[in-house]
């Protein structure tokens, strides 16, 4: 469980620890991991910490060396690591925009890549990434962010047609907005998601915990929710100029004191 610190990733590892797993959880801050850890053991269930920068190949190969060797190949890897902040493109310091790329994009590629080939000789297993609806409908004011998610969106379908036919399952979970300590961390980010997303409703980070725990158990291939996101996710992807005219129009509008200038 990658992004295990906090907020969804916290939750599912948790979750996940309660329905029988043995957990892994795998973040860069030290602390608030062994927290997590600590209250799964405390509940009963098993939990390892290991700290790492996801961002990092090398931190990756050394982490996924500790893994293999000492606890096993996984059943289950859960890509939810993710940052990024909700910027017009020229807002967007470019080191910035790196920053965004690396997780959740290359964090989930360097996971990936790192356990598929013990897994593929095994025969099964199952790969799930977290991702956003910006994956499928960009909003204005946010263009690394997006950006990202349809990066880790085109990884997960592409990676499915990699391992068809390996028993390795490769699939996805997409809530709507959730209520994490993302936005306290980034004062105004709630202010540039687009009004219209509203309507889809927020979740908890246990409520997306418990889809994530309901996928796997159901080898569901892609989940959208809440149920509002996942009636309107299809039409979105099959007609998507009206959702991206919406997410415009309801959206946060680039500045109209940059629009024109020299």
């Amino acid at each position: 469980m990658t992004g295990a610190s906090s907020g969804i990733g916290a939750a599912t590892a948790v979750a996940l620890a309660a329905a029988g797993a043995e957990v892994i959880l795998v973040a860069r801050t030290p602390g608030p991991l062994t927290e997590t850890a600590e209250l799964i053991r405390f509940r009963g269930g098993r939990a390892h910490a290991l700290p790492a920068d996801l961002t990092s190949c090398s931190d990756v190969t050394d982490f996924a060396d500790q893994v293999l060797g000492e606890i096993g190949v996984p059943d289950i890897i859960v890509n939810n690591a993710g940052a990024g902040r909700f910027l017009f493109l020229d807002e967007t310091d470019p080191e910035e925009a790196v920053q965004m790329m690396a997780a959740p994009y290359f964090a989930a590629f360097f996971v990936c890549r790192a356990f598929v080939t013990a897994m593929v000789a095994r025969g099964s297993g199952n790969i799930l990434q977290i991702n956003t609806p910006a994956a499928t409908v960009p909003w204005p004011g946010a263009v690394g962010y997006a950006s990202a998610r349809y990066a880790l969106r085109g990884l997960t379908e592409s990676l499915r047609q990699d391992l068809r036919g390996t028993g390795v399952r490769v699939s996805s979970v997409t809530p709507a907005k959730v209520d994490t300590p993302y936005f306290e961390s980034n004062p105004g980010a709630a202010e540039r998601i687009p009004r219209i997303e509203k309507l889809l409703g927020t979740m908890t980070p246990d409520q997306v915990a418990d889809v994530v725990v309901s996928a796997i158990r159901r080898d569901a291939d892609d989940v959208h929710a809440p149920w509002r996101w996942a009636a309107l996710h299809p039409i979105a992807r099959a007609i998507p100029r009206p959702f991206h005219w919406l997410a415009w129009r309801t959206g946060t509008k680039y500045p109209s004191a940059i629009v024109g200038t020299d």
